[in-house]
């Protein structure tokens, strides 16, 4: 009877202790993140470099959660830690920095889906102004005229830059479609249709065909 009174007191001791320790170590991360939060505050590089190592897996895990794309998460979770960076005298008065963070990040993945329905509707419209069924000779004169110089245009463009837009706009590829069958990376697709908006910045008057052109190398951006 004995032991086993001594057995229980033994591991309720135990308990206690681990809990003491548990309590000790998350005590011991508070304070040290307080300490951190407090030195990036005052533009410490290296306890920033801390946090961001610390907390870049939680950040981009719950971003991917939502974009589904590596590239668009790594765009945001980079978004959000800049704009940390940047409002750093406000981390001093953070309480819970984990959830700051992830509404900071929530915040930036909100911006980031409208910005893409923004230029989902706004290219939705350019299509629709351009393929709009005409009825009579003014608007199909219009119509014919507009798909010329559109095509002119697209002509005009570097050979790589050309064909890429191509893929993109006329064939609907998506952008790692495109990458694998030219067997290029993916930023390297973005790259040409960056160039082809360039393009269209510097040789195009008509500015019509240059909002269609540059909106409709945007959406697949």
């Amino acid at each position: 009877m004995t032991t086993k009174i001594d057995r229980n007191s033994a591991c309720a001791n135990l308990y206690i202790k681990e809990k003491r320790g548990n309590n000790l170590s998350t005590n011991h991360q508070i304070f040290n993140e307080k300490l951190l939060l407090s030195k990036v505050s005052l533009g410490d590089r290296d306890a920033f470099s801390q946090l961001y190592r610390r907390y870049l897996d939680t950040v981009h895990q719950y971003i991917f959660l939502f974009t589904k794309s590596i590239e668009e998460t790594d765009e945001i979770v980079q978004d959000v830690f800049v704009k940390l960076w940047l409002q750093r005298e406000q981390l001093s008065a953070v309480q819970s920095f984990k959830a700051y963070l992830l509404r900071s990040a929530k915040n930036k993945l909100l911006d980031h889906l409208k910005h893409q329905q923004v230029k989902k509707h706004a290219f939705q419209e350019i299509l629709q102004q351009v393929n709009q069924p005409s009825d009579t000779p003014e608007d199909v004169w219009r119509y014919k005229d507009l798909h010329s110089k559109f095509q002119e245009v697209v002509s005009g463009l570097p050979k790589q830059c050309q064909l890429v837009f191509r893929m993109s706009i006329e064939n609907g590829l998506s952008l790692d479609e495109i990458a694998q069958q030219l067997q290029i990376s993916k930023s390297g697709v973005k790259n040409q249709l960056y160039k082809a908006q360039k393009y269209v910045k510097e040789h195009i008057e008509d500015q019509f065909i240059k909002t269609l052109i540059i909106i409709t190398i945007s959406y697949f951006l």
